[in-house]
């Protein structure tokens, strides 16, 4: 080689080794940069005419790894449906209480059967009459309270279905934006990896909303799919997901707008914020509402079969409303009972009623014998028979009332329960996940300036090369 060749290919190297020191400097300033991968920049042999000339380098490469980032955006949706039912769950079942809480649907039950308990004793006493009367209030509280709970749970569910929704579109817009402007600079032969943590970073927003599904098949080629199999970007055209918020819902309500694309449902599987919020609003909330029905079905029916002065359509101290009081249609018609459920006016002196009707039936036209209290042993005996229940929502199919309340109490604490143990479980799984990603593709700042001190001995060693080519072609002009 000439000395020409030399101090260019020496020359080259200096280039060479200031582009990576300008790189690695770049990954040091970035180490703690949100979706920064960290950057190598390819290198080679340059050949001219089948010769060693040097040193050349290509484009800064990302060093992504495209398992370990799907790996970990699943990992990341898990845990945010996990969080999800956790978190609606957790708000919800601070007004269910605890079974032995004062307040929880068990106790309020108990203090009633006390309070009747006490009546069958003393039936002519009004300070037990009013007990009852009030403790049967309580009751009623209790069970609209819960009611009002689970609507407010659905209607802020479906709100966060809407802000989900329009997150996701968000960052479709911004993804079919960014995929353009990296075909761009590809076209251009720039390097695309400040596009690619962009895109990244944007994947994995959408990814904690939506499972999906990644295919890169190059610049301005990025496919993004629901791992149900709907589309949301195609080449820079995205698709945007389409969703009608119901700010108002009972706890009853069926019907609510579900989420489409393109026209179609959206298909996911039980993962990512959403699908879990569309869980709790068309799941599990209503299948609580719909316990909680059965549960008050059974209080109404219990005093209706008791009260041996109703007939016809007249209703017992439990009634749906109306002027006057009504039965319970067929005695199953529950759907919606528990936010329904009043306390019959002819029984509530404040609404023209008399308290002695608590001791004689809803329908008696005059007070009784003052010690009869076969009417409250009825209802007493009525609260503990055992009555069917549906199943299909996790209660057991036959049960006294007291065995029910209790079963709809510890139910919903279960749920809550274990979405709790689940939140805990996929929260760790996430953070596994996300630490075997940064661990292949994030900035290691000891690691990098190892690779400075290298490219720093390199440099140093190409300099002695120029400076020796250099007291080489001094004394050759010294010679002339």
């Amino acid at each position: 080689m000439s000395l020409q060749g030399a101090l260019s290919t020496a020359l080259s190297s200096l280039a060479a080794e200031q582009r990576n020191a300008a790189l690695i400097a770049n990954n040091i300033a970035n180490a703690n940069t949100d979706g920064y991968v960290r950057r190598e920049l390819p290198r080679g042999e340059k050949l001219v005419a089948g010769g060693g000339a040097g040193v050349e380098t290509g484009v800064a490469q990302r060093a992504a790894d495209a398992a370990l980032a799907a790996a970990s955006r699943a990992a990341d949706a898990a845990e945010a449906y996990a969080d999800r039912m956790q978190g609606t769950l957790e708000v919800y079942n601070k007004t269910v209480g605890q079974p032995a809480d004062e307040t929880s649907l068990p106790s309020r039950l108990g203090a009633f059967q006390d309070a009747l308990d006490f009546l069958s004793g003393s039936p002519d006493d009004a300070v037990a009459q009013s007990q009852v009367l009030a403790t049967a209030q309580n009751l009623l509280d209790t069970l609209h309270g819960l009611d009002a709970a689970l609507a407010d749970g659905r209607a802020a569910a479906d709100l966060a279905v809407a802000r989900d929704v329009e997150t996701v579109n968000t960052a479709l817009a911004n993804l079919a934006e960014n995929d353009r402007q990296m075909a761009q600079a590809a076209a251009r032969g720039a390097s695309t990896a400040e596009y690619e943590d962009r895109r990244d970073v944007l994947l994995a927003g959408i990814g904690k909303v939506v499972p999906i599904q990644v295919y890169d098949n190059g610049p301005g080629r990025l496919i993004v799919m629901t791992d149900g199999g709907n589309t949301l970007l195609d080449s820079t055209t995205a698709h945007p997901l389409r969703f009608t918020h119901t700010p108002v819902i009972s706890a009853t309500a069926t019907g609510l707008a579900g989420v489409t694309v393109n026209g179609q449902a959206l298909r996911v599987s039980e993962s990512g914020s959403l699908a879990a919020s569309l869980t709790l609003r068309d799941r599990t909330l209503p299948g609580f509402a719909a316990m909680l029905d059965q549960t008050a079905g059974a209080l109404v029916t219990a005093f209706q079969e008791a009260d041996t002065t109703l007939s016809g359509t007249a209703a017992g101290l439990f009634t749906t409303g109306g002027s006057p009081p009504v039965a319970l249609a067929g005695g199953d018609d529950v759907r919606g009972l528990a936010r329904d459920i009043r306390l019959n006016t002819q029984a509530d002196p404040e609404q023209g009623g008399a308290l002695w009707r608590l001791r004689d039936g809803m329908q008696a036209t005059s007070p009784g014998q003052a010690t009869d209290n076969s009417f409250v042993l009825r209802a007493l005996s009525g609260i503990e028979e055992n009555r069917s229940y549906d199943s299909s929502g996790g209660l057991p199919g036959t049960m006294s009332l007291p065995t029910a309340a209790a079963q709809v109490a510890g139910l919903m604490q279960s749920a809550r329960a274990v979405w709790t143990d689940r939140a805990e479980s996929r929260a760790s799984q996430a953070l596994q996940a996300r630490e075997s990603l940064a661990n292949k593709t994030a900035v290691n700042v000891d690691d990098e300036t190892m690779r400075l001190l290298v490219v720093q001995q390199t440099y140093a060693a190409t300099v002695q090369v120029i400076q020796a080519v250099s007291d080489m072609l001094k004394e050759l002009s010294e010679i002339r």
